[in-house]
């Protein structure tokens, strides 16, 4: 496939945040997208907001990130990504839209965009019950306009009401594992190697501390868990845990912030097993559960009818439990805890379903031809 476009193609990825402002699963998703494109002499461009306007070059992708103004509801807004959407419109010759952010949606409605869409369908929206209700019209009025829809896993399609009218234009593209992310990395720094040591034996969180991530029932299930906790991931929660977990006496769980990537793979290699107890079909797939699997270690996740349960498969890569449940979470992660060859049954299972299914040779493509038959 490299090399497969003669002319430059131009794609513009639009979503509200990405690197290096935030680093959450999402922007991950489309940093790999994005870097599997330029290697087939794609060029690649990713508009964002942030709280400074500025431009740069990631991996090849030119980035682009204009000033937000405001915010209502987890939708930022930016006057000039308004003023400049016609110009970033014309310079392109594919649109990538990342469902959901309304400014992007309602801006390319607003500016009728006549050029090729793909829409890649993260989630449907769940926190907000009036805002669905209000915006579900110019949701059908973006799915109807887009040329393609991806869905990130059968299991999103399946269980999500609103795509059954457009399933004829879905197309299934897992999320993948860019392994390069993790190579030739060096240890970390040696006071988190010896607060690793300390810790002990622990179950991994990584994430971005958001209303669906289910902490609060992580909390609650670690007060009956016979190992340790550690929380990794900044958000608006941060402080609301933190607060918990002093008052309550929470001894065995340790938040350590946001870390960067050598950080990252030290506490994923010395873990027991990742957990993602997560309570909303808002977490739509989980990369880090790939991270996991690479690392051949167990998982906890819970069943929200998403792709969640397609990397974590019930007793055979780890533990699939009801969300919401912080009796079986703790039940889950106490079978970890106490049995090694559990562990290391359920982490060679997940290495091979990577292999199967979630990596960039396999799933990269898919996007690739999609691309050329918009052409």
């Amino acid at each position: 496939m490299k090399g497969a476009f003669k002319a430059p193609l131009q794609i513009t990825h639009i979503f509200k945040t990405y690197f290096p402002d935030t680093h959450g699963g999402l922007e991950e998703a489309i940093r790999q997208i994005a870097k599997a494109s330029v290697e087939e002499g794609i060029s690649v461009s990713v508009v964002s907001l942030s709280k400074k306007a500025k431009e740069g070059i990631h991996e090849g992708v030119k980035t682009q990130s204009f000033y937000a103004n405001f915010e209502i509801l987890s939708n930022p807004f930016s006057w000039s990504l308004l003023k400049h959407f016609r110009t970033i419109i014309r310079k392109s010759d594919i649109i990538h839209l990342q469902f959901p952010w309304p400014t992007a949606e309602l801006l390319t409605l607003l500016f009728n965009v006549k050029k090729p869409i793909v829409l890649t369908f993260h989630c449907d929206i769940h926190k907000s019950k009036i805002l669905k209700k209000l915006y579900e019209p110019f949701i059908h009025l973006i799915l109807r306009k887009s040329s393609v829809i991806v869905v990130t896993s059968e299991n999103l399609k399946n269980t999500t009401p609103i795509l059954q009218r457009y399933r004829h234009k879905c197309k299934t593209v897992n999320l993948w594992l860019d392994e390069d992310r993790f190579n030739g990395i060096l240890k970390p720094n040696q006071s988190i190697i010896d607060t690793v040591k300390e810790i002990g034996n622990y179950g991994l969180f990584i994430g971005v501390l958001r209303w669906y991530k289910g902490l609060n029932i992580l909390l609650d299930a670690a007060k009956n868990t016979k190992g340790n906790i550690v929380i990794v991931g900044k958000g608006r929660m941060f402080n609301e845990l933190r607060n918990r977990i002093t008052e309550e006496k929470i001894s065995n769980v340790f938040m350590l912030g946001f870390q960067h990537d050598s950080v990252l793979k030290y506490l994923l290699e010395n873990c027991k097993f990742t957990v993602l107890p997560s309570i909303s079909p808002a977490e739509a797939f989980g990369q880090v559960l790939l991270e996991s699997c690479y690392f051949k270690k167990p998982m906890v996740t819970t069943e929200l009818g998403t792709g969640t349960s397609f990397v974590n498969l019930n007793g055979q890569t780890g533990y699939v439990i009801p969300s919401k449940d912080s009796s079986s979470l703790s039940e889950a992660m106490n079978n970890l805890f106490v049995s090694d060859l559990i562990c290391e049954k359920f982490g060679l299972n997940a290495y091979d379903r990577l292999q199967k299914y979630f990596t960039l040779k396999k799933q990269a493509k898919k996007y690739i031809e999609i691309y050329k038959s918009l052409l």
